[in-house]
C-alpha cells in the first residue's frame, strides 16, 4: 500500500512535465478535464490530479456541498471544481451510469456473504503469490 502514493507523485509530476504518462499523453475532454486509460481506469478526472469527476458530482449531490466546500475538501481550486461540474453538466449521462454502476457493485460486496467474500479474496491473493 506504500507505493501507491509514490505512484501518484510520479505519475502528477510526469503529468505537469509533458503531459503524459508511460508514453501515453493525457486526453482533453474538457477545459480542466483529462482522462488517461492508466489512471482511474481511464475515467475524466480534474486535470493534473487522480480526483475523479464522479467524486466532485457525489460531493454535491449526496452530501449537498457547494463547490467552495468541495475546493475545500479535495483541496483544489474552485476553477477545477467549477470545470468538474461543468464537464457533469455537459455529460451526465455518462457520469451518472458511472456513479449508478459502482452503487451497484457497492451493493453486490455488501450483500455477499462475508465468508464467501473472504474465500475469494485469499484465492486472489494466493494466485498472486
Amino acid at each position: 500500500m506504500g507505493a501507491k502514493p509514490l505512484e501518484t507523485r510520479e505519475i502528477l509530476q510526469e503529468m505537469t512535465v509533458r503531459n503524459e504518462y508511460k508514453g501515453i499523453k493525457f486526453r482533453s475532454l474538457a477545459p480542466g478535464v483529462t482522462t488517461h486509460p492508466l489512471i482511474r481506469g481511464g475515467r475524466p478526472c480534474i486535470a493534473g490530479t487522480g480526483l475523479k469527476v464522479t467524486s466532485i458530482v457525489i460531493q454535491q449531490q449526496n452530501w449537498q456541498q457547494s463547490p467552495t466546500e468541495i475546493a475545500r475538501h479535495f483541496d483544489v481550486d474552485l476553477a477545477q471544481v467549477k470545470d468538474a461540474l461543468d464537464y457533469y453538466a455537459a455529460h451526465s449521462d455518462y457520469i451518472d451510469t458511472d456513479i449508478a454502476l459502482a452503487n451497484h457493485n457497492h451493493e453486490q460486496l455488501e450483500e455477499a456473504d462475508d465468508s464467501s467474500f473472504r474465500d475469494i479474496l485469499l484465492s486472489r491473493r494466493e494466485s498472486v503469490t
